[in-house]
């Protein structure tokens, strides 16, 4: 046998196995390669605050088959302790309802009301509402007792406590709570389908540390977190709120949703600066803010909540001021985006309860308070 013969078959042996290796590499790299979704790339859950290791990311499937989930273990709860709350929740109903929401609606109302058999002429403005929200939008009613937390100096969150009863919901596998003093641009279906936790909640981003938000929390209701939860009411310190309970529980362990798209206030449509809540040095474009946000909280303070009539000083004291871009050109966008969340909160106020502004509703509806808790400084929207 010559040479040659001999080294022939080994180069293409040679040849054969690194065209095999190379194939080999490029499927495993592609199979790594699918793309996330917006919101399951940016879920983490958080480490503690004097951590300063790199934060996990958890991933969940882009595209889940939501043809086999059952619906009705869903829901979208509201707790209602006031009249003016109740048609703020009526309103959260309604705009669930018109963009599709698949999940069930959950109201969980003062067990003093009375809930007619059917919307009867004669019955009282809380009772219309109530046989509106089970009627017109198919929420279930839930009587409660409403849990109250005294406290002299600011009776804004004294009924803040019942929120919480949404941890004892066990007839359903999870539950999103939305604060309603809100407006919902679309329905947030997809966050039922999050990895399983205990709690999934946004930050409050507009504070300077790590702080949990609870105008937004979706909620796996147990018998033990539930004990957990009233375990940390009964004990609570100072002035401890739903916000604070909640971030002692559950501060090192919530899953983090994006605040970007599910907890956007609008007294970020009025300052200059927005890295906070961008997360980057990105140029603001309100109207694209607005087009990826599902989740408006109404959050001016001094300005008074939209149920409640602006004085016209207000107006002009609190709406966004307009960009000087040149000598001859100006930039309004934020102003008429502001203003528009209200009009709009306004006009359907009238239309889903009959009234534009509540003239009943407290002069105290201050939901922007700073505290002092040793050298941190709290801001409650």
């Amino acid at each position: 046998m010559s040479l040659a013969n001999t080294y022939v078959p080994r180069r293409w042996r040679i040849s054969l196995f690194l065209v095999l290796l190379l194939a080999g590499i490029m499927f495993f790299s592609t199979s790594l390669q699918k793309p996330l979704s917006d919101i399951s790339a940016r879920i983490h859950f958080p480490n503690r605050h004097n951590e300063s290791s790199t934060v996990p990311t958890q991933v969940c499937d882009p595209h889940p088959d939501t043809t086999s989930i059952r619906w009705s273990d869903f829901a979208y709860v509201q707790y209602v302790t006031n009249p003016s709350y109740l048609c703020n929740s009526l309103m959260i109903f309604e705009a669930l309802r018109r963009h599709n929401t698949k999940a069930e609606l959950l109201m969980l109302y003062p067990q003093e009301w009375e809930l007619p058999a059917v919307n009867e002429s004669g019955t009282s403005y809380e009772s219309k509402l109530l046989a509106k929200a089970r009627d017109m939008y198919g929420a279930n009613l839930s009587p409660i007792k409403v849990k109250t937390f005294k406290n002299d100096d600011d009776p804004t969150w004294q009924d803040s406590y019942t929120k919480l009863l949404a941890w004892n919901q066990t007839q359903y596998k999870r539950v999103i709570s939305l604060d309603s003093d809100a407006t919902v641009l679309d329905q947030m279906d997809e966050l039922f389908l999050l990895p399983s936790a205990p709690v999934a909640m946004p930050l409050a981003y507009w504070v300077d540390h790590f702080f949990l938000s609870s105008q937004l929390i979706v909620v796996e209701p147990s018998m033990a977190e539930w004990e957990r939860i009233q375990d940390a009411m009964e004990n609570h310190e100072g002035f401890d709120y739903d916000m604070d309970i909640l971030n002692k529980v559950y501060g090192t362990s919530s899953t983090v949703i994006p605040h970007r798209k599910y907890d956007l206030l609008t007294g970020e449509i009025r300052p200059k600066e927005h890295h906070s809540y961008l997360g980057s040095k990105e140029l603001w474009r309100v109207k694209d803010v607005l087009a990826e946000t599902k989740f408006v909280h109404f959050s001016d303070w001094p300005m008074p909540k939209p149920w409640l009539e602006a004085k016209p000083e207000d107006w002009e004291k609190y709406k966004p001021k307009c960009r000087e871009i040149s000598d001859v050109e100006r930039d309004c966008s934020d102003q008429e985006a502001w203003l528009e969340l209200r009009r709009d909160f306004t006009a359907r106020r009238e239309r889903i309860c009959g009234q534009a502004y509540d003239a009943k509703a407290p002069d105290y509806d201050k939901r922007t308070t700073l505290r002092r808790r040793g050298d941190l400084s709290i801001v409650h929207v």
